[in-house]
């Protein structure tokens, strides 16, 4: 039988991060006016909804739980194996879609990179957390 010790803490600490950081990233001061420019999508009288925010939360909290499920299952323990985890999620399984989208669809490869570089960022930050829960949380 499978054991799974999943810390509820550090997988809905780290969605809710990886949530910030994409308020971060998308701000017009960062990345937001470029992504919107070469999307050709003009900010000006857009209807602000509340939806892509509450889901953008849940599903980054839910990548976030699958992430520690992964880390648990796999038995990594140390900085190393979460930043490496971070990176083969993103290698196999964020980047190549994105990329096939824009393919097939005209999506602009700048803001494909701003899109995916953020899903990176979010990864990392999964492993940041991990890490940080590994060094002040004692063993069971």
């Amino acid at each position: 039988m499978i054991s799974i010790d999943i810390n509820f803490g550090a997988f809905l600490l780290s969605g809710i991060f990886a949530f910030i950081l994409g308020m971060i990233w998308y701000h017009p001061n960062v990345m937001g006016d470029r992504w919107m420019e070469v999307r050709g999508v003009q900010d000006k009288g857009v209807k602000k909804s509340a939806l892509p925010y509450v889901a953008s939360l849940f599903l980054w909290i839910l990548a976030a739980c699958f992430y520690a499920f992964l880390a648990n299952f796999l038995s990594i323990n140390n900085a190393a194996g979460y930043f490496a985890l971070s990176c083969m999620i993103w290698v196999a399984f964020s980047m190549p879609p994105a990329i096939m989208g824009a393919l097939y669809t005209g999506y602009p490869f700048e803001a494909v990179a701003i899109d995916t570089s953020y899903q990176l960022g979010g990864y990392y930050m999964f492993a940041a957390v991990h890490i940080l829960f590994l060094q002040f949380t004692p063993p069971v």
